[in-house]
């Protein structure tokens, strides 16, 4: 009956008698690239967006760093400056967006990483919507507002830590 973590939380406010929304945004995967590949991109946490769009942004935010593969990662190599560095996502990126019908998320072995997520076309997608829109691959300081500005090392200096619980 229950479709997951979002699921548990709609079911939540249903029965708090409390509005529940979705992000107009569809997840991002926020990860590094991992140089054991030739820098393919690496994703372990899913980045949730913001319900709104807050003065001086053109778009929400992210709000929610939900690092769930951080746990199956191999530490070797990784520490603060290397561990968030990058952000993989659709560069039309709104959930009624019909592109996102074509786009495909899964986990694969990352060489001496563990478990990666990663972010691209399912094989059916139309030439013409591949030539307007695409996966893109930001860095963290790319993402508008400075948001991830000194979040790494936060994480770390809270106890975060790669790989086992």
């Amino acid at each position: 009956m229950c479709g997951g973590d979002k699921d548990t939380f709609r079911w939540a406010f249903r029965i708090l008698d409390l509005d529940f929304g979705v992000s107009p945004r569809w997840m991002s995967a926020l990860g590094f690239r991992n140089q054991f590949e030739g820098n393919r991109f690496c994703g372990h946490s899913v980045l949730q967006y913001d319900l709104d769009t807050p003065e001086g942004f053109s778009r929400p935010p992210p709000l929610f760093v939900h690092s769930n593969l951080l746990k199956h990662l191999g530490a070797g190599g990784l520490g603060k400056g290397s561990l968030f560095t990058d952000i993989r996502r659709m560069s039309d990126d709104y959930s009624s967006s019909p592109s996102l019908n074509y786009a495909h998320s899964w986990v694969y072995m990352g060489q001496a990483r563990g478990m990666c997520l990663d972010l691209d076309w399912h094989d059916t997608v139309p030439e013409e919507l591949r030539e307007r829109e695409r996966p893109e691959t930001i860095p963290v300081s790319e993402e508008e507002g400075h948001v991830f500005e000194g979040f790494e090392d936060s994480w770390f200096d809270e106890g975060g830590r790669i790989g086992g619980w």
